[in-house]
């Protein structure tokens, strides 16, 4: 079986002890939960989404028995655990200040000091088959140096969090080489001063770029990127329990490198789920789930935008338009006027949208493709195409979407753009940057001419003689003096893939509001502007390719 994190780690009963007003704790605990490192990240990364198994070992009675249950019950498959007969399970006392939230933790080992080498020859089809693995070193030192030595060996990638950081401390022995062969070390300023043995934590991440990621409590956190030290602060909300937020954090931080996502945006994904579960007491119980995660993360980064309660209806509904036409067992397709395709899906999404946002918003205006073409742009106007690319969503290709844009004050303060077949969804907020599926679009290196991809977006009829012209530009004889050149009718599809650094360039032709005025403003979030190409302004340019704009604007 193939999975997507392996943690190996161990299990443990938590038992809370809140303090009282006076300063006290009671004796007996406030109440008793699964816990344990390895347990929580295991719960972590199955909550946020990835496939998650735990090669762990615990004590055959009743709190084995509710450890087991708890991971089976959070989706984390069991099935490398070895349940131990007269093996005590570890236990964690855990007191929780009053003043700050945060924890002092005494922990009786048991089942997780048995752990041996042995275990990973044991379990080395299942290390072998998972994309991540993440480890602790609570376990006896030699165990964790075999997991590393094994998945350096094997080209794994392995995830450290250092809660014993005394075991790796540069000046022992091999401990250097160690380091060396970990993929990611996550570990707090106090776990970090004592591997490294020092105070200078910027001189420590220097050292290992997009390895040593050093978590500062209220400040964020901080690594190298190679380029320079990045610092992510910290999401600002109230603190009920520290418990398992580093926890939280690798977790989250396993399962979304395991799906693709690239280093700093899924670090800052880990940070707003470490958030979440700062807010709740206990380990796991805090921790979100995905759908949870992408909500919290919509509105917290919103919560400043004068439009965020409309931004995040928006991002909801157009999600929810899709899946309601999906009922439609057949649509009727029909000709417009001017000959383009228009379906019952057509109607159904655009009217489903209308409504929704007539329920929560019932003094706004509408401009939209199907039901109000003619419509004025006045305060607080949304613009819609319900299926962009209806030609295609017909052949039921990948190349359509839904596109929504709020103006208001004249100008347009949020847009979105959603490819249901790819679940992409597309958004930027006025002056707050552009988003494809809750990742920061960020800036893309420049690729000199002959590495560039110019595509011509719209219907391929619109302003031919003027494209041609352009088109002639782009050819040098019987060769091109680009890459290549593209074309795909639909306007979503061509904003999306100059937004997403799939081409260089875009030039287009088209006047309809519902066409362009989205993707216009979630290029212009980024950075990237339109040049008229023409005396009337009809066929524009959008690049930030200066060879290309030298080429074409010549």
């Amino acid at each position: 079986m193939n999975y997507d994190v392996c943690v190996f780690g161990g299990c443990a009963l938590d038992q809370m002890y809140y303090q009282n007003s006076d300063g006290s704790y009671n004796k007996e605990p406030s109440m008793k939960v699964p816990g344990g490192k390895g347990a929580n990240q295991a719960v972590a990364a199955a909550r946020a989404g990835a496939k998650t198994t735990i090669i762990s070992r615990i004590g055959k009675d009743e709190i084995g028995k509710s450890i087991l249950e708890n991971l089976n019950f959070n989706l984390v498959n069991t099935s490398n655990i070895e349940m131990v007969d007269n093996l005590q399970n570890d236990c964690a006392n855990i007191y929780i200040n009053l003043k700050d939230k945060d924890n002092d933790i005494q922990r009786i080992s048991g089942a997780i000091d048995s752990f041996t080498p042995d275990m990973i020859e044991d379990y080395k089809d299942v290390l072998l088959n998972s994309k991540v693995i993440v480890c602790q070193l609570k376990v006896p030192k030699e165990v964790t140096q075999a997991l590393i030595e094994f998945c350096h060996k094997h080209n794994k990638f392995l995830i450290l969090t250092p809660c014993r950081p005394a075991k790796l401390s540069i000046n022992e022995e091999n401990n250097k080489e160690l380091i060396d062969k970990i993929d990611i070390i996550t570990c707090n300023k106090s776990e970090c001063e004592t591997i490294f043995n020092t105070d200078d934590i910027m001189a420590c991440v220097k050292q290992y770029p997009n390895k040593l990621i050093v978590t500062l409590g209220k400040d964020g956190l901080i690594y190298h990127n190679g380029n320079r030290i990045i610092h992510m602060p910290a999401i600002n909300t109230e603190v009920v329990d520290t418990v398992g937020a580093g926890d939280t954090l690798c977790g989250n931080l396993a399962a979304f490198i395991s799906s693709g996502i690239d280093l700093q945006h899924a670090l800052r994904k880990a940070m707003y789920a470490s958030t979440m579960k700062l807010q709740v007491k206990t380990a796991q119980t805090g921790m979100p789930y995905l759908d949870d995660l992408e909500e919290f993360i919509f509105t917290t980064r919103n919560k400043k935008f004068d439009y965020g309660k409309e931004l995040n209806y928006a991002l909801h509904i157009i999600k929810e338009a899709y899946m309601n036409s999906k009922s439609i067992n057949s649509y009727n397709i029909s000709i417009k006027p001017n000959n383009t395709l228009v379906t019952d899906a057509d109607i159904e999404i655009e009217n489903y949208l209308i409504n929704k946002i007539k329920e929560k918003y019932s003094n706004d205006n509408f401009l939209t493709e199907e039901n109000n073409p003619e419509g004025k742009l006045c305060d607080r106007t949304w613009i819609i195409d319900p299926i962009d690319g209806t030609s295609h969503f017909v052949k039921n290709t990948v190349f359509w979407g839904t596109q929504l844009a709020f103006y208001d004050k004249d100008k347009i303060k949020f847009a979105i753009i959603y490819l249901p077949k790819t679940d992409e969804l597309y958004y930027a907020a006025e002056n707050q940057g552009a988003f494809m599926n809750n990742h920061k679009i960020l800036p893309k290196k420049e690729v000199p001419l002959e590495q560039a991809i110019v595509e011509f977006g719209g219907s391929i009829y619109k302003e031919l003689k003027n494209k041609k012209v352009y088109f002639n530009k782009l050819v040098e004889e019987d060769r091109l003096k680009v890459a290549n050149i593209m074309h795909i009718n639909a306007c979503c599809i061509s904003f999306t893939n100059l937004i997403s650094n799939k081409t260089d360039a875009l030039i287009i032709a088209s006047n309809k509001p519902w066409d362009v005025m989205p993707g216009q403003f979630i290029l212009k979030e980024i950075g990237i502007n339109s040049y008229p190409l023409d005396f009337e302004k009809k066929l524009k340019l959008f690049t930030k390719n200066e060879a290309l704009k030298d080429l074409l604007l010549s």
